[in-house]
């Protein structure tokens, strides 16, 4: 049963930029857990299609936090974490595979575009459960995509470490969460 959710959306000025843009997301309230939905626009770089197109596997890290805004200290940190999704491209089959890490899912896709699109979709990421948030207080869900530099091969982790032609990164986003 959902009972709330808490939309942003955000209109993508820098389409033909590469990178990631939210262009919609939202905090899902369920029963007993919170949930984050969000759908980024993905543009790869030169380096970055090449490298799928030759079988390397791109990561797209979502980084998740959730916190208690304070007035006169830091904020309280009650959440900390990243999910994985991983896009891989089979040259033999012809095929796009995205895998999610969290889940264990993969999904299967004939054209580059959608399985991009898919990849930069997450759905249904369980945050915190409700019972961690104090009634009557005030939180905000922040939330970013990047490509992880880690997960690539160690021959181009050196050279995607250098290159701004690999940091691929969005910016963080802000939802409001009510305790």
């Amino acid at each position: 049963m959902l009972m709330a959710a808490w939309p942003v959306s955000v209109l993508s000025e820098n389409s033909g930029r590469a990178g990631f843009t939210l262009v919609s997301g939202n905090i899902r309230t369920g029963t007993d857990v919170h949930y984050l939905d969000a759908r980024y626009d993905a543009t790869l770089t030169a380096d970055a299609n090449d490298a799928l197109d030759n079988g390397v596997p791109l990561t797209l890290e979502l980084q998740v936090r959730v916190t208690r805004p304070r007035r006169w200290w830091w904020d309280a940190e009650l959440v900390e974490f990243s999910q994985r999704q991983e896009l891989r491209y089979h040259a033999l089959s012809r095929r796009y595979v995205v895998h999610n890490h969290a889940t264990g899912d993969r999904r299967i896709f004939f054209r580059r575009d959608v399985a991009v699109a898919a990849w930069s979709t997450l759905e249904s990421v369980p945050l915190l459960q409700r019972r961690q948030l104090e009634h009557g207080q005030r939180y905000e869900v922040e939330a970013r995509v990047r490509l992880d530099l880690d997960a690539l091969p160690h021959p181009l982790r050196t050279v995607a470490f250098v290159s701004p032609e690999w940091r691929l990164v969005s910016d963080w986003y802000k939802w409001p969460l009510e305790g």
